[in-house]
């Protein structure tokens, strides 16, 4: 029977190899993993600062936060999209995406517990708790495009 020995009806001289041609599952496979790694990898490398340093409503610290974190994560989201292409990218943004609710909610939580009088109030305005996760947001999509290999989406 053809299909026995190559598991395909093609004929191949004897000792000749099949082709490493990539299947479409393995592709799948792939990509779906590697979108899910990537962004769980780049949440988890952008939030840590914010829980190691609590003090997130003095300017000083929120800067070394996003340094140390969404920095360091965008920075190591441009090599993974440069390196797993669109998959890479795609977790990339995804990762960013989670991070920016996060901030979101951090800094919002610094006003909210300034106005109970729980906390210090933040000496940066309250527009940061939208601007700051949504530059984090187009700076990682513009990277992602920056970075990403022009053959990717062809």
């Amino acid at each position: 029977m053809a299909f026995e020995p190559l598991q395909t009806d093609e004929t191949r001289a004897p000792g000749e190899a099949a082709d490493a041609s990539r299947d479409m599952d393995r592709e799948m496979l792939f990509g779906c993993s590697g979108f899910l790694l990537a962004s769980v990898f780049g949440y988890m490398l952008s939030i840590w600062p914010f829980i190691a340093f609590q003090q997130t409503e003095r300017l000083a610290t929120l800067g070394l936060a996003i340094a140390l974190g969404p920095g360091v994560a965008a920075a190591v989201g441009m090599v993974i999209t440069r390196r797993y292409k669109l998959a890479g990218a795609c977790g990339f943004v995804g990762g960013a995406l989670c991070t920016a609710i996060f901030m979101y909610l951090r800094l919002q939580h610094g006003f909210i517990s300034a106005m109970a009088k729980q906390a210090p109030r933040p000496d940066y305005p309250e527009s940061f708790a939208l601007l700051v996760p949504g530059a984090y947001v187009l700076l990682c999509v513009f990277l992602a495009v920056l970075v990403m290999p022009n053959d990717s989406l062809a």
